[in-house]
């Protein structure tokens, strides 16, 4: 009889397995100390010790206080000893009670026989005021308690991301990680929610960051969430002092108050208060918002490459050929108060930096701030006045904090954002740099917005880079959402505002088909969200890029095995410097937007470089961007493609959906359900494709607090059926 070979692999504690050779192929069972808040890693302790495990897949359904045993071999991450990749994984049970924290110091718990395990400091307090922002991966935070000064690092896939700072001192439990390519020292403390942060007492606990929606030209409302109730209280102002308060006493955790007799077109800065039954209060960070102004809300796209027209919806993309140029001359021509710059590369070879002194010379207020690297010469053309021109700092550099500058990657103007006339102001944005080449070689996009709200946010943003403040220097300081010519618009920078978090958040409410053009991409969270789109959603998608790493094209790699012929290299002459994706063209139904701007996807573009981003939620606009991304796809000998229009009727277009509202919109845990009056029925929450997720009674009541936190991200309908009408509306889940 022939030997039989086994697979299996011996079990051993974790403490064991710690002490075996790196490479080693281990197994070990223990209680997972978290889900998927920290991301792709799971902690998992055993009575002997404790060690992460690392799976970009097989982990993905681990809970806290799963009991999972997991095989993999050992590998050092930078000096945190984990399992990774595992080849195993097994859940054994669910549900169960995790080990007590170790009480410990900063000076006497940040080593590495605490490593891996549930740990609990006291009394410590954070250095740094204000609120935890975590663009990237997430930051690093001091914190102090008799013993000494040790890190806490807060990662962006957790809810406390956004909130507010405790300036009182607090008890912060979490797991003992490290991040050391020197390999010693960099112990970091990992709390995976906001209730590993304790302040003592009952308070609220801030949950999520605010969030805006009912914008109208004298008011919108402020949406929030708390852990438990409290009461809802908003302080607002046109300056950072605030000065007016308004309230609502029911102590809820979902939170909505609309704020009224606003000003048009001005950004308000607003920040959250709740305060418990027992006295206790929470605050947020001060957030800024904008009323939506009496603009003409005109947006206008131009390419500087052939388009397909026959893909036109009605509104037929412009082609202008090598005159770019004249497009950007013509808003600097007409500026007559103020004229703020921000771009990567520019020459006069078309006559634009005469355009710009010309603008000064007539009295405007001209601004300009070019990267570091920008040619001198044609910089000391830019005759604009002593101490009105900027360059930003060196790429590579670092600030105070050792923080790595990238470059100012921006290429947009904003004119008279200062003008009492709401229909003097325009930002223009896209892709292109004001060069020849550029102008004239280059595949790009440019994009006019006439809006007082938006020129003055993006003049804010300008004001900080000009104040000196670049890349990982600046703060998420500016208003987000908008309401442009009736559509909804919205605006991020980087680094400072998580940009790609809210890339995944869109693809993840692609319903129909996704195409996209990018210079540089190489940020393979990315290429999981669209293939996640394609192999869940049943999306059609596509793209283009120009250029990946060539030392880990993970991003492409990913995407070539998921799209297939549909992915492309780009093989034209000179550059495809667009930027942008285009999300349901075809599906009008759809919440169809284009999201353009000077940000590649790239971990640069991220996390160091001065960028800005457009995502504009039009059907139209989408359309004409479909049209310039056609003839390129085409161009490339593409022979796959979409399926022409959706075939889905959109449950909100073919009944009433102003009957009832809901809130917050985006959701993250709990919404709101508000009716005009006393309802019985049903509220059925629908996926798009029409499975129903979730059945709610209602009996007499004309407000309803419900849970979606087992809904995955993405968009739903809310319908509701009273007599011979139904009612819905549509909400995205976001986290």
């Amino acid at each position: 009889m022939g030997m039989v070979m086994s697979n299996l692999q011996a079990q051993m504690s974790i403490a064991d397995a710690r002490l075996q050779p790196l490479g080693s192929s281990v197994t070990v069972r223990g209680i997972a100390l978290n889900g998927p808040e920290l991301g792709s890693i799971r902690y998992i302790q055993d009575a002997t010790g404790a060690i992460p495990v690392y799976s970009a897949t097989l982990v993905a359904s681990v809970q806290r206080g799963d009991t999972i045993e997991a095989t993999g071999p050992l590998y050092n991450y930078n000096a945190l000893l984990e399992i990774s990749p595992a080849s195993s994984v097994t859940i054994i049970n669910t549900g169960n009670p995790l080990p007590a924290p170790i009480d410990v110091t900063s000076l006497s718990g940040w080593v590495e026989a605490y490593e891996g395990k549930l740990l609990r400091i006291t009394d410590a307090t954070f250095a740094d005021a204000g609120t935890f922002s975590t663009a990237g991966s997430g930051t690093n935070y001091d914190v102090t308690d008799a013993a000494g000064t040790a890190q806490v690092r807060v990662v962006t896939t957790t809810d406390i991301d956004g909130t507010p700072i405790p300036t009182d001192p607090v008890s912060i439990t979490g797991i003992m990680s490290q991040f050391a390519p020197g390999g010693t020292g960099g112990y970091q403390l990992l709390p995976r929610g906001l209730g590993d942060i304790s302040t003592g007492g009952n308070p609220p606990v801030i949950s999520s960051i605010l969030t805006q929606t009912d914008i109208t030209t004298s008011s919108f409302t402020v949406n929030f969430s708390t852990l438990n109730p409290g009461n809802t209280i908003i302080y607002y102002g046109t300056t950072l002092a605030l000065g007016t308060m308004a309230d609502d006493a029911t102590l809820v955790t979902t939170h909505a108050l609309n704020l009224t007799g606003l000003t048009d077109g001005t950004i308000y800065y607003v920040q959250a208060a709740s305060v418990s039954a027992t006295g206790d209060t929470s605050f947020s960070a001060v957030t800024a918002m904008a009323t939506a102004s009496n603009s003409s809300g005109q947006i206008k796209v131009w390419f500087n490459s052939p388009v397909d027209n026959s893909v036109s919806s009605g509104v037929n993309a412009i082609y202008v050929n090598a005159a770019m140029d004249d497009t950007i001359k013509y808003y600097i021509d007409h500026a007559q108060y103020t004229l703020d710059i921000a771009i990567y590369n520019i020459d006069n070879i078309n006559y634009i930096i005469n355009s710009i002194n010309d603008a000064y010379a007539r009295g405007v207020d001209v601004r300009v701030i070019c990267d570091n690297g920008v040619d001198a010469t044609n910089y000391n053309l830019i005759n604009i006045g002593v101490g009105k021109k900027k360059k930003s700092p060196p790429d590579g550099s670092t600030n105070a904090d050792g923080a790595l500058y990238g470059i100012q990657h921006n290429k947009f103007i904003v004119v008279d954002a200062t003008s009492t006339d709401p229909d003097d102001a325009w930002v223009i944005s896209g892709s292109m740099n004001f060069t020849d080449e550029q102008i004239k070689l280059d595949k790009q996009n440019v994009v006019a917005v006439q809006d007082m709200s938006l020129a003055r946010a993006y003049r804010l943003e300008f004001d900080e880079m000009f104040s000196g403040k670049f890349g990982p220097d600046k703060s998420n300081n500016t208003p987000h959402e908008f309401i442009i010519g009736g559509k909804r618009v919205e605006l991020f920078f980087s680094p400072s505002d998580d940009v790609e978090t809210q890339m995944l958040r869109e693809i993840n409410t692609a319903d129909y088909d996704l195409h996209f053009a990018v210079f540089s991409f190489t940020r393979f969270g990315i290429s999981y969200e669209i293939e996640d789109a394609v192999t869940e959603r049943g999306v059609f998608a596509s793209g283009i890029y120009d250029q990946t790493n060539a030392d880990d094209s993970t991003a492409v790699n990913i995407l070539e095995d998921a799209l297939g012929s549909r992915f492309i290299n780009y093989s034209g002459s000179n550059l495809l410097h667009h930027k942008y994706l285009i999300i349901d063209a075809n599906c009008p139904q759809s919440d169809a937007l284009v999201w353009t701007g000077s940000h590649n996807w790239s971990t640069s573009a991220n996390s160091r470089n001065d960028e800005n981003t457009l995502v504009i939620h039009d059907s139209t606009t989408a359309n004409i961007f479909y049209q310039e991304y056609m003839q390129r796809y085409k161009d490339e000998g593409a022979t796959e493609f979409v399926n022409g229009r959706c075939d889905f009727v959109n449950v909100a277009d073919a009944t009433k959906h102003n009957e009832f509202v809901l809130y917050p919109n985006p959701a993250n845990e709990f919404v709101v359900v508000q009716t005009p009056h006393a309802y019985s029925g049903n509220l059925i929450i629908m996926s798009t494709t029409g499975q129903i997720v979730q059945s709610h009674a209602l009996n007499n009541v004309d407000q309803y607090s419900f849970s979606i936190s087992a809904l995955a991200e993405g968009m739903y309908i809310g319908m509701l059926e009273d007599g011979n009408d139904i009612y819905t509306v549509r909400f995205i889940v976001s986290r």
